[in-house]
């Protein structure tokens, strides 16, 4: 790649020395995840741009998650059925539900609802999927900064490059560090978030069909330990992926009570006795719904997408889905403001109205469980979640409801 000599380049009162690199891309896509590397894809293969894919992390890299992936995934972006063999660690047939006094409600059905996978393997076929058509990819690189310019913005790395594009999609996470340093939305930080406690633990795949069998089903306990939020059970192929999900300022309660829950998952030989935490255990904020709650998702020359975005679900924790989604829909806005050579903020705008009209519905069904849990008391949270439970062990008919909107089948 060719590159002009060092310049200072001066942003926000900052003054950087940087080397500017050539040439001139579309589009800079920030983060390697499913929505920057799905975005990517879909600019190079659909609409023939030139597109730098960057990201902070070396790949593979893991990523704090369950890895469960809806069917929908594989009907909408169908070029995945191709690899899905080797992508999915194994398919699964259906849940088992339980509410906060530990009820049970089961939900398995004669063929596969989802799929499990390691997100190390997943994110990284991702990548290398929009590398193989023709997107350039560089890894640990850490965005500082960026420059908005009459013709391009710029965008600084931490090695001292700076590179330049029409239009960035900032797909960099719950922490984007474009989305703090565009200031495009002071309100976020007011958003109340999820935070996830995840563990997976490699384990002697005997025991995982003995004690899960070929079916493979998922486990959720709502109100687990008293947490506003559910844990989580997945079965993969040689891993069980153990979770629990609740408030961002519950920091310390999640982690005591994910032992908890790891000790009630062997009294119930759901894991083996021998299971212990390690330090692999590890922490991520969630965004779910904090989409609906940004003032907007996009700014001059910079559209938002993924985690960046919050497009989590806030009924089911599902984030791959919407995120790969928005990558695609931020895809197709930057296409059209290439095409039309308009990048500011008033033309950027009908994003708004493109991934609502995609994603907003659902994740407005049943509000954001994390803005109810920072308004009402713990206790009636707790009460409604057993309210609801009790109804669906009274009504099948809103417990199928409820499990199929929770997979995204309907």
């Amino acid at each position: 790649m060719d590159l002009f000599p060092f310049q200072y380049i001066n942003i926000n009162s900052k003054r950087y020395f940087y080397y500017i690199m050539k040439p001139l891309y579309d589009i800079i896509v920030i983060g390697a995840g499913p929505a920057g590397s799905t975005a990517a894809r879909f600019l190079t293969d659909k609409y023939n741009k030139k597109v730098l894919l960057l990201d902070k992390r070396i790949f593979p890299r893991d990523k704090p998650c369950g890895g469960y992936l809806t069917k929908r995934i594989f009907q909408r972006f169908s070029y995945l059925k191709l690899e899905m063999k080797e992508l999915i660690e194994v398919p699964t047939f259906g849940s088992y539900f339980y509410g906060p006094n530990l009820s049970k409600l089961t939900w398995i059905k004669e063929f596969p609802v989802g799929y499990l996978v390691l997100r190390t393997k997943f994110d990284d076929y991702l990548k290398n999927l929009a590398i193989s058509k023709g997107v350039t990819f560089l890894e640990g690189k850490k965005v500082i900064d960026f420059q908005i310019r009459k013709e391009q913005v710029r965008v600084l790395t931490e090695d001292r490059n700076c590179y330049s594009a029409n239009l960035i999609i900032s797909a960099d996470g719950v922490r984007s560090s474009i989305a703090k340093l565009s200031k495009i939305d002071n309100k976020a930080n007011s958003i109340r978030k999820g935070l996830c406690i995840v563990n997976e633990f490699r384990v002697d795949e005997d025991f995982i069909n003995s004690s899960y069998g070929k079916k493979r089903p998922t486990h959720y306990f709502y109100g687990f330990n008293k947490i506003i939020g559910y844990s989580w059970v997945f079965p993969k192929k040689n891993h069980i992926n153990i979770g629990i999900g609740g408030p961002s300022n519950a920091g310390k309660e999640l982690k005591q009570s994910f032992i908890k829950f790891l000790s009630y998952l062997k009294m119930k030989d759901l894991v083996p006795e021998s299971l212990e935490p390690t330090k692999k255990i590890k922490a991520a904020l969630i965004p779910t719904s904090t989409a609906l709650y940004r003032a907007q998702s996009y700014s001059d020359r910079i559209l938002f997408a993924g985690d960046a975005l919050g497009v989590v679900s806030s009924v089911s924790g599902e984030g791959i889905y919407q995120s790969m989604a928005s990558g695609e829909d931020a895809a197709f806005v930057a296409n059209k403001a290439i095409e039309e050579n308009k990048f500011g903020a008033d033309f950027l705008q009908i994003y708004d109205k493109v991934w609502k009209k995609d994603l907003a519905n659902e994740l407005k069904i049943g509000g954001n469980i994390m803005q109810l849990g920072g308004s009402e008391e713990k206790e009636e949270v707790l009460k409604k979640m057993r309210i609801f439970f009790e109804k669906m062990e009274e009504s099948a008919e809103l417990f199928d409801y409820f499990a199929t909107t929770f997979f995204g089948l309907e």
